[in-house]
Formats: structure tokens, C-alpha cells, sequence
């Protein structure tokens, strides 16, 4: 499973709209929960009980939130840049401007867990970093993120 083959400019979601982190999952789950047949509300629940367990804040403004929900056959992926970083984490203390959020089949943890070391192995290099937070349009996101996979062999 290969990231940038999930990655569509139509899920790339530019200065969404949020507070904190429960109206930037809110914000996103409403943009991506219809295409894919799914109740908004039930994701943002599951996504936000995932939050619970842990912050998916991975650090430099970045998160990847992510759940595993019934009536899905296949991985989506949406991003969602912020217009400012809202607080993550238990105590709301760390900062995010950009999430990857992933929403997976039950029936595939791997794949899942696939997704998500891509992910963060991409987010690893500061030059991709900075492209997305800076990013003009959608098509340029995905561009940035097919690039680095691309040169990580991902």
C-alpha cells in the first residue's frame, strides 16, 4: 500500500476552519464521511476515542489521526491544513497546523499500520514539512507528498 496512491487533491482540505482538535476532526470527518458513506459523526467519535488512547501529534505542527471504522473496504486519507495550530495532546499543549487523517477497514491492521509508517516517515524531512504548511493549492500538496514518496521508495 502505497501512500501517494491514496493521497487525492479532492481530500486535501486548505485553511479549514478549527478551534482545537475536536472541530478540526469535526471539520474534516464532514468533508470526507459522505463521499465514503459514512455517518460524520461516527467518525469524528471514533477518531476522537483513538485521540483518547494518545496524541497522534507527531511534533512540528503535524498529527495523524487515525481510526479504524466498520463499513469501510479500502484506506482513505484526507489533509487538512489549519489557518493556525490548535492544541493536541491530553493537556492541548501541542500545537498543529496539518493533519493526515486515516481512517482504515477493521479487517486490515496491517495495511493500517503500513499507512501510517509511511506517513511518518515522510514527515521526517523538514523540506516536505515546510512545503505543505506553505502549499498554494491542493495540487501542490499532493505533488510535495508524491515527490518525497517517491524518493523514499514508498
Amino acid at each position: 500500500m502505497k501512500i501517494h496512491k491514496l493521497i487525492e487533491p479532492e481530500n486535501v482540505f486548505l485553511d479549514l476552519d478549527a478551534e482545537d482538535i475536536s472541530s478540526a476532526l469535526r471539520a474534516v470527518a464532514a468533508k470526507m464521511a459522505p463521499a465514503l458513506g459514512l455517518d460524520g459523526p461516527e467518525v469524528v467519535g471514533a477518531l476522537l476515542e483513538r485521540e483518547a488512547l494518545g496524541s497522534t501529534s507527531v511534533g512540528d505542527g503535524f498529527a495523524i489521526p487515525h481510526c479504524k471504522i466498520q463499513g469501510l473496504n479500502h484506506i482513505a486519507i484526507a489533509l487538512a491544513r489549519l489557518p493556525g495550530p490548535v492544541g493536541f495532546g491530553p493537556d492541548a499543549d501541542q500545537p498543529v497546523s496539518f493533519l493526515f487523517v486515516v481512517l482504515s477497514p477493521p479487517d486490515q491492521p496491517a495495511a493500517h499500520l503500513q499507512v501510517l509508517s509511511q506517513i511518518a516517515r515522510v514527515l521526517k524531512r523538514g523540506d516536505l514539512r515546510t512545503e505543505l504548511l506553505v502549499a498554494v493549492d491542493r495540487n501542490a500538496v499532493v505533488d510535495a507528498i508524491c515527490q518525497t514518496a517517491d524518493s523514499e521508495g514508498l
